[in-house]
């Protein structure tokens, strides 16, 4: 309970903004990946079967799990 005077503090959370990044898709034999201009390859977690896109120029949204995966929330054509 906060005083009636006062507003009440407002939560605080770590999460990290998502991302929306820009490259190729590329299939491997364990998944897919985001391959971008700069050389860096980043691994997709929660990619789901994208035929039409495979070698394709496409914008991914994601959370970054870790410095080479991302957590996928969207992926569609540039």
């Amino acid at each position: 309970m906060g005083r009636p005077d006062r507003p009440a503090p407002r939560a605080v959370t770590m999460a990290a903004a998502p991302l929306r990044l820009r490259g190729q898709l590329r299939r491997s034999e364990r998944g897919f990946l985001l391959e971008m201009e700069d050389g860096h390859v980043w691994r997709l977690n929660g990619a789901q079967d994208f035929p039409p896109l495979v070698d394709a120029t496409v914008i991914v949204e994601a959370r970054k799990a870790s410095s080479s995966l991302l957590d996928v929330l969207w992926l569609g054509p540039a």
